[in-house]
């Protein structure tokens, strides 16, 4: 084990960009990792708050369209390949929360939340793996 980045903090802030995303063909994302404490702690909180609510269907759904605002603000930090009505639509977080936070008949949203989740965490999985070669392990 080599100890001599024990000292180096691993930056979360940033952000990485991610391609290939299922279900949101053309589109990549610029995401932090969804370990970003900022996120975690949102999220904790918002599962407490739901408590007995997530036994339902209804709760299930109601925790998942929540998530959304915890996305937009500590997570997606910019977009390449959404569009507006055919138009490339640049990355605004006011527009981002109103995708994470949608319940459309389309799944849009749905498939955002779960897209921008997948992204997250594929960064996480990317720290993870840069930090244990660091270690030396």
């Amino acid at each position: 084990m080599d100890i001599g980045n024990i000292s180096k903090k691993v930056d979360l802030s940033e952000g990485e960009w991610v391609d290939e995303i299922p279900d949101l063909d053309g589109i990549r994302l610029k995401v932090r990792s969804t370990n970003y404490k900022p996120f975690r702690t949102a999220t904790a909180g918002l599962a407490r708050r739901s408590g007995k609510k997530l036994n339902t269907d209804e709760g299930v759904a109601d925790f998942t369209v929540a998530t959304g605002k915890p996305l937009a603000e500590h997570i997606l930090t910019d977009w390449d390949g959404v569009t507006e009505n055919g138009k490339p639509l640049k990355f605004d977080r006011k527009k981002a929360l109103a995708i994470l936070t949608a319940d459309d008949d389309y799944g849009i949203g749905n498939k955002f939340r779960r897209g921008v989740e997948w992204a997250g965490d594929q960064v996480a999985d990317r720290i993870a793996e840069r930090a244990k070669e660091a270690a030396g392990n």
